[in-house]
Protein backbone atom coordinates (compact mmCIF):
# COMPACT_ATOMS: atom_id res chain seq x y z
CA UNK A 1 0.00 0.00 0.00
CA UNK A 2 1.01 3.23 -0.33
CA UNK A 3 0.41 6.84 0.68
CA UNK A 4 -3.23 8.02 -0.43
CA UNK A 5 -3.42 10.70 -2.31
CA UNK A 6 -4.19 13.72 -2.49
CA UNK A 7 -3.99 14.47 1.08
CA UNK A 8 -7.66 15.41 2.52
CA UNK A 9 -7.43 18.78 4.59
CA UNK A 10 -7.00 18.88 7.94
CA UNK A 11 -8.27 22.71 7.90
CA UNK A 12 -10.99 23.22 10.28
CA UNK A 13 -10.17 20.84 12.55
CA UNK A 14 -10.36 21.49 16.03
CA UNK A 15 -9.15 20.31 19.61
CA UNK A 16 -9.46 21.41 23.42
CA UNK A 17 -7.12 24.25 22.50
CA UNK A 18 -6.03 24.59 18.81
CA UNK A 19 -7.92 25.10 15.54
CA UNK A 20 -5.65 24.04 11.94
CA UNK A 21 -6.15 25.89 9.04
CA UNK A 22 -4.50 26.51 5.53
CA UNK A 23 -1.02 28.74 5.84
CA UNK A 24 -1.46 32.05 3.54
CA UNK A 25 1.73 34.14 2.40
CA UNK A 26 0.82 36.94 4.80
CA UNK A 27 1.72 34.25 7.91
CA UNK A 28 5.33 35.65 7.00
CA UNK A 29 4.41 38.28 9.51
CA UNK A 30 4.12 36.09 12.65
CA UNK A 31 6.42 33.25 11.41
CA UNK A 32 9.41 35.45 11.53
CA UNK A 33 9.01 34.92 15.44
CA UNK A 34 10.68 31.33 14.53
CA UNK A 35 13.20 32.78 11.61
CA UNK A 36 14.88 34.98 14.05
CA UNK A 37 15.55 32.59 16.75
CA UNK A 38 18.70 30.73 16.41
CA UNK A 39 17.32 27.82 18.75
CA UNK A 40 14.27 27.30 16.52
CA UNK A 41 16.10 27.18 13.31
CA UNK A 42 19.54 25.25 13.80
CA UNK A 43 17.98 21.95 12.33
CA UNK A 44 16.67 23.75 9.40
CA UNK A 45 18.18 25.22 6.29
CA UNK A 46 17.53 28.72 7.27
CA UNK A 47 19.50 31.85 7.37
CA UNK A 48 18.50 33.64 10.71
CA UNK A 49 16.11 36.47 10.44
CA UNK A 50 16.02 35.74 6.42
CA UNK A 51 12.25 37.26 5.26
CA UNK A 52 13.26 34.91 2.03
CA UNK A 53 13.91 32.21 4.15
CA UNK A 54 10.27 32.73 5.77
CA UNK A 55 8.70 33.65 2.89
CA UNK A 56 10.20 30.45 0.86
CA UNK A 57 8.76 28.14 3.80
CA UNK A 58 4.95 29.01 3.53
CA UNK A 59 5.39 29.20 0.11
CA UNK A 60 6.24 25.41 0.08
CA UNK A 61 3.52 24.57 2.07
CA UNK A 62 1.04 26.16 0.17
CA UNK A 63 2.48 24.68 -3.26
CA UNK A 64 2.03 21.30 -1.50
CA UNK A 65 -1.95 21.31 -1.06
CA UNK A 66 -1.60 22.46 -5.17
CA UNK A 67 0.37 19.40 -5.69
CA UNK A 68 -0.53 16.64 -3.34
CA UNK A 69 -2.83 17.88 -0.18
CA UNK A 70 -0.03 17.92 1.98
CA UNK A 71 0.88 20.71 4.01
CA UNK A 72 2.09 22.48 7.49
CA UNK A 73 -1.16 24.08 8.66
CA UNK A 74 -1.01 26.88 10.76
CA UNK A 75 -2.34 26.03 14.46
CA UNK A 76 -3.88 28.71 16.31
CA UNK A 77 -4.93 28.69 19.81
CA UNK A 78 -8.38 28.87 19.98
CA UNK A 79 -9.14 31.17 23.01
CA UNK A 80 -6.55 33.88 21.84
CA UNK A 81 -6.86 33.30 18.01
CA UNK A 82 -2.97 33.96 18.07
CA UNK A 83 -0.82 31.47 15.67
CA UNK A 84 1.04 29.07 17.78
CA UNK A 85 3.04 26.86 14.89
CA UNK A 86 3.07 24.68 11.91
CA UNK A 87 2.04 21.69 12.05
CA UNK A 88 0.55 18.72 9.37
CA UNK A 89 1.18 15.99 7.43
CA UNK A 90 3.48 16.10 4.26
CA UNK A 91 4.62 13.39 1.42
CA UNK A 92 8.55 13.24 1.85
CA UNK A 93 10.83 10.75 0.06
CA UNK A 94 13.22 8.95 2.53
CA UNK A 95 15.56 6.52 0.98
CA UNK A 96 14.08 6.80 -2.29
CA UNK A 97 10.41 5.64 -0.65
CA UNK A 98 7.49 8.09 -0.41
CA UNK A 99 6.45 8.19 3.26
CA UNK A 100 3.84 10.38 5.01
CA UNK A 101 5.39 12.76 7.48
CA UNK A 102 4.01 14.17 10.71
CA UNK A 103 5.91 17.70 10.79
CA UNK A 104 6.00 19.98 13.63
CA UNK A 105 7.32 23.46 14.46
CA UNK A 106 6.11 25.84 16.91
CA UNK A 107 6.98 29.64 17.36
CA UNK A 108 9.98 29.90 20.64
CA UNK A 109 6.84 31.64 22.71
CA UNK A 110 4.72 28.54 22.63
CA UNK A 111 7.49 25.96 23.20
CA UNK A 112 6.76 23.81 26.51
CA UNK A 113 2.96 24.69 26.48
CA UNK A 114 1.73 20.68 24.95
CA UNK A 115 0.98 22.35 21.50
CA UNK A 116 3.12 20.38 19.67
CA UNK A 117 1.83 16.95 21.30
CA UNK A 118 -1.56 18.05 20.72
CA UNK A 119 -1.58 18.71 16.91
CA UNK A 120 0.86 16.26 15.73
CA UNK A 121 -1.54 13.55 18.03
CA UNK A 122 -4.62 14.73 16.02
CA UNK A 123 -2.29 13.95 12.44
CA UNK A 124 -1.67 10.59 13.32
CA UNK A 125 -5.47 10.03 14.37
CA UNK A 126 -6.28 11.99 11.12
CA UNK A 127 -3.80 9.97 8.68
CA UNK A 128 -5.35 6.65 10.48
CA UNK A 129 -8.71 7.85 10.11
CA UNK A 130 -8.64 8.09 6.27
CA UNK A 131 -6.24 5.34 5.61
CA UNK A 132 -3.54 7.35 4.03
CA UNK A 133 -0.36 5.49 4.06
CA UNK A 134 0.69 1.91 6.28
CA UNK A 135 2.54 3.86 8.66
CA UNK A 136 3.46 7.56 9.08
CA UNK A 137 7.10 8.71 10.13
CA UNK A 138 8.43 11.72 11.80
CA UNK A 139 12.00 13.08 10.18
CA UNK A 140 14.08 14.33 13.16
CA UNK A 141 17.58 15.42 13.68
CA UNK A 142 19.96 13.01 15.32
CA UNK A 143 20.64 15.75 18.29
CA UNK A 144 16.68 17.21 18.21
CA UNK A 145 16.17 15.70 21.58
CA UNK A 146 12.81 18.14 21.81
CA UNK A 147 11.37 16.37 18.93
CA UNK A 148 12.03 13.17 19.64
CA UNK A 149 10.23 13.03 22.90
CA UNK A 150 7.90 14.21 20.73
CA UNK A 151 7.23 11.68 18.30
CA UNK A 152 7.57 8.95 21.67
CA UNK A 153 5.05 10.96 23.40
CA UNK A 154 2.91 10.26 19.85
CA UNK A 155 3.16 6.93 20.23
CA UNK A 156 6.10 6.42 17.69
CA UNK A 157 9.48 4.80 17.69
CA UNK A 158 12.31 4.79 16.29
CA UNK A 159 13.13 3.09 13.35
CA UNK A 160 16.35 3.77 11.65
CA UNK A 161 18.64 6.16 10.17
CA UNK A 162 17.49 7.52 6.73
CA UNK A 163 18.50 10.05 4.17
CA UNK A 164 16.24 12.90 3.77
CA UNK A 165 17.26 15.99 0.99
CA UNK A 166 20.80 14.24 1.16
CA UNK A 167 21.00 14.38 5.19
CA UNK A 168 21.16 11.61 7.59
CA UNK A 169 17.87 11.99 9.52
CA UNK A 170 16.57 9.70 12.20
CA UNK A 171 12.59 8.21 11.12
CA UNK A 172 10.80 7.47 13.66
CA UNK A 173 7.69 5.53 12.27
CA UNK A 174 4.07 4.95 14.14
CA UNK A 175 1.96 1.79 12.67
CA UNK A 176 -1.93 2.23 11.17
Amino acid sequence: MSITLPIPSLEGITTERLVFRHPVLEDHVWWMEYMNNAEAIRFMPFTLGSEADCEAFIQRSIDRIARDGSCLNVITDRATGKPVGMVGLLTQEVDGIAELEIGYHLLPSAWGQGYATEAAKVCLAFAREHQLAPSVISLIDPANGKSQALAKRNGMHFHKMGMHRGESVMVFRAAP
